[in-house]
């Protein structure tokens, strides 16, 4: 890269610190997600019972994001984000021997849930003309509510022999997910206006909380299941300078959650279930953003 050209890459990145500098914006996400959990036998610890398969649902969210840089070198960011998702089905699968012969059957998923937040405090390792490095750890919120209505048995079983209309709420799954963050973020101004960010965390602490509703059980609405686990997640976006100030922009990410240690406990049962627990979420945003120097 000529001279010339790498002053001019360097222009979108804020310039080295001489006082504080912050960005701020807000962005429009949307999303696709899928959440599955497996409940195992209470006495045998290998045998799984049933299965329960959230996927296919469409969200849209609104997300406020923010990050403050000091002359240090430290800084901090976040962002926090609210919305809705539906479409899709629930499938639930249930097996021998616990269940004979094998079931399945389907509900539809609609007036779902969702909220989500990051707060990272981070330090600039690594800076050039037109790179910036950081490294950060902080806190992320993330939880989801899917809504099955109606059921339709579609394979063996007799749970939904008669089937119940899809006006009828049928089951629901609560999540919240607290998870540690480590991972690092880098800029790169690949000309004048354009710039290019990525990030990627590892989530090596979550810790679960999360209730079943069986709506047409009082037995079990609802019923409690906690446990910890672990994830990661990866997020890019290119940015396009308008002015010194404002800035528009497109990215994606995707978020992966999973337990290694949950469980539930079954009315009159003297053990507690094991429960596996797998989460994604993935999808792309759009973006406005305005920074400024004090």
């Amino acid at each position: 890269m000529t001279a010339a050209a790498t002053h001019a890459a360097a222009v979108d990145l804020p310039p080295p610190a001489t006082g504080w500098q912050a960005e701020f914006g807000s962005r429009v996400f949307f999303s696709g997600g899928r959440l599955q959990k497996d409940l195992y036998d209470p006495d045998i610890r290998r045998q799984m019972n049933s299965r329960l398969t959230y996927g296919g649902t469409a969200a849209t969210t609104g997300e406020l994001f923010g990050r403050l840089d000091a002359p240090s070198g430290w800084f901090v960011k976040g962002y926090a984000g609210i919305g809705t998702h539906g479409g899709g089905l629930l499938t639930d699968e249930d097996y021998p021997p616990d269940t004979v012969p094998y079931s399945k059957t389907h509900s539809n998923l609609r007036s779902g849930k969702i909220d989500y937040g990051s707060l990272d405090l981070g330090f600039t390792v690594w800076r050039s003309e037109s790179v910036r490095i950081g490294a950060f750890a902080g806190i992320h919120h993330f939880k989801e509510k899917y809504n099955g209505y109606g059921c339709l048995q579609v394979s063996g079983g007799n749970f939904c022999n008669v089937t119940i209309p899809s006006s009828v709420l049928t089951l629901s799954e609560t999540s919240r997910w607290t998870s540690l963050r480590i991972g690092v973020v880098g800029d790169v101004a690949l000309t004048e206006r354009l710039k290019l960010t990525a990030e990627a965390a590892a989530l090596p602490y979550s810790r679960l909380d999360a209730f079943d509703n069986h709506w047409m059980r009082p037995d079990i609405n609802p019923m409690a299941e906690s446990g910890q686990g672990y994830g990661f997640q990866v997020e890019a976006s290119l940015t396009y300078r308008l002015t010194d100030a404002l800035s528009l922009g497109a990215g994606g990410r995707y978020w992966y959650h999973a337990t290694t240690g949950a469980k539930t406990r079954f009315p009159g049962e003297t053990n507690a279930s094991h429960l596996d627990f797998r989460s994604e979420r993935w999808g792309a945003f759009l973006q406005a953003s305005y920074r400024t120097a004090f």
